[in-house]
């Protein structure tokens, strides 16, 4: 049955989900958003937020793979992988333990334990577990974000449920213009419409109200209860079901697809394995007062695993006034504030250097 495959599959996807952010890959969680320092932790890899041509690529590849999964395994994300279907059919399955007459109840109740669960491990992925839930006690920002966020999605799904799905879902309605007669689809088999039983079981429990027979709707989900429902009513008389996946996988439209998709990955893969191991900037901000001299802010981010020494100076006769020597921790970045004095021609570019073992970097400023 469709409906075991689906629930295997739910459950796996949870267990990743919960589980993920207690994984630690060089003392970080294995996949976790610093927000106070605008960083993206990847299985031990970072990716800042500024670096700008990194995060373009992995954006047109995420975007690229969502397409293209559509474009060849049509509403895959509805019926197998999306919140607003996964964490009902979860209910569903716990629900089915208790009595017939307890089972809708079962499934509403389920739903507050289960949006909270949601809600918390959605945390955890912008702040380390531990923390998280030491900081729902102590932050009135991180519990009412926590409060606010439980309740939406228990909204959403309680109450919204297939109903978003059918009527405002965005993805839903750009799925149409993605589809082609060959997208792996969920159909009834209109050459054999005159065997049909005309039981309507699978309209019965179809989660969204829509009738399969009539053909492919923007409001299906691809949830598989329809197969299911017909295999129940035709497997008994030796029939084949009516209803089934439809489509072709394997053809030159997927391939096209997926070239383009794992060429812009591996764009993004070069981009962000070729970055410079520390990045530097520096920036003029103004004179200092009564004097010539010149003050500049500088930038140093540390993107290697291991700490760095590194120092700060000047080439020519300028001279640099201020903290020459800076330790960066892995995946750290430092800033501060020097003054150059710059004896002779007060005009002309100043050239920063930073050293340190297997770096060396230049970088030129004005002089007003």
């Amino acid at each position: 049955m469709w409906r075991t495959r689906r629930r295997a599959a739910a459950l796996a996807q949870a267990l990743v989900i919960l589980c993920l952010p207690f994984l630690e890959v060089g003392g970080e969680s294995a996949l976790r958003f610093d927000i106070p320092g605008l960083k993206l932790h990847i299985f031990g890899a970072v990716l800042w937020i500024d670096q700008f041509q990194v995060v373009l690529f992995g954006t047109v590849f995420a975007l690229l793979l969502a397409v293209g999964a559509t474009v060849i395994l049509g509403r895959i994300w509805c019926g197998w992988a999306c919140p607003q279907t996964v964490i009902p059919e979860l209910c569903a399955w716990i629900a089915s333990c208790l009595p017939p007459r307890w089972e809708a109840a079962g499934r509403r109740l389920l739903l507050l334990p289960l949006t909270a669960l949601v809600s918390v491990s959605l945390l955890w992925y912008f702040l380390p577990p531990a923390d998280a839930v030491t900081a729902l006690f102590r932050s009135r920002t991180v519990l009412s974000f926590f409060l606010v966020q439980w309740a939406v999605i228990f909204a959403m799904l309680a109450f919204a449920g297939p109903a978003f799905c059918r009527t405002v879902c965005p993805y839903s309605m750009l799925q149409n213009a993605l589809f082609d007669r060959d997208t792996l689809t969920i159909e009834f088999d209109r050459g054999r419409k005159a065997e049909c039983l005309r039981c309507d079981l699978c309209v019965l429990v179809c989660p969204v109200a829509i009738d399969i027979k009539k053909g492919l709707q923007r409001e299906c989900i691809a949830c598989t209860e329809c197969i299911d429902a017909c295999r129940l009513m035709t497997g008994p008389r030796g029939i084949r079901p009516f209803i089934g996946y439809r489509g072709r996988i394997a053809r030159g439209k997927a391939l096209l697809v997926s070239l383009i998709t794992a060429a812009a990955g591996i764009a993004f893969l070069a981009g962000w394995s070729l970055q410079s191991p520390v990045a530097f900037t520096v920036q003029w901000t103004g004179k200092a007062p009564g004097t010539t001299a010149n003050v500049y802010r500088y930038s140093l981010r540390n993107n290697r695993r291991e700490p760095l020494e590194l120092s700060l100076g000047m080439e020519g006769e300028a001279v640099l006034s201020g903290e020459g020597r800076i330790r960066l921790a892995p995946y750290s970045r430092a800033s501060g504030q020097v003054t150059v004095r710059k004896g002779g021609d007060s005009g002309g570019p100043v050239t920063f250097v930073v050293s340190g073992p297997g770096v060396l970097l230049r970088r030129g400023a004005g002089f007003p």
